[in-house]
């Protein structure tokens, strides 16, 4: 194995293409919903370690793993990128905890997920958090055991979990987004 992965090392443009084409790919999916300069900026990877897996179509990243293009931050423990007809289907992050966040607007709010898991699916753009999930936007934050998150629609459904200690969802709304404006000062005459 270890002379496998050294062979594979020993073709740098091989190397470099396959990761180019593979970090390219899973973010170029994500491109509809964020900042029209995200598109412009470079995508960068770092971890501490790296294996790519040509037939399976699988890399794995771990220790450390950032992913970063524009307003698009994605930190976990371990990342694996799934790979099927040339495509990025599933980007699996783990952590204690894992986050993804993204700022689908110049005027908009950042969106902030953590969860122990976090699965990005590319293709319908939405993200499945599990296991201690949080999600927040516009200062309203919601907690449960998972949490499935449509960044296009900007829906979410959450749950609890009957066996561990989130049995319950959490829902926090800040203040200001209850007050009508009516109630603002500087509305009235």
């Amino acid at each position: 194995m270890i002379l496998a992965k050294l062979s594979y090392l020993s073709q740098p443009y091989l190397w470099f293409r396959t990761v180019l084409l593979v970090i390219l790919g899973s973010l170029l999916a994500t491109q509809c919903i964020a900042l029209p300069d995200d598109r412009q900026q470079p995508i960068s990877i770092e971890s501490d370690y790296a294996e790519r897996n040509e037939k399976t179509g699988r890399t794995v990243y771990r220790g450390n793993v950032v992913i970063s293009q524009g307003s698009v931050l994605i930190e976990a423990d371990q990342i694996t990128l799934h790979v099927e007809n040339n495509k990025i289907s599933r980007i699996e992050c783990t952590g204690t905890p894992a986050s993804y966040q993204q700022k689908p607007a110049l005027e908009a709010a950042t969106m902030i997920a953590r969860a122990d898991r976090i699965d990005y699916l590319p293709a319908t753009n939405k993200l499945a958090l599990k296991q201690n999930a949080i999600l927040s936007r516009d200062g309203t934050i919601i907690k449960g055991d998972s949490i499935d998150y449509d960044i296009d629609k900007q829906t979410w459904k959450a749950k609890g979990d009957n066996q561990g200690q989130q049995k319950r969802i959490q829902l926090v709304i800040p203040a200001s987004a209850l007050q009508s404006d009516a109630t603002d000062p500087e509305t009235k005459p």
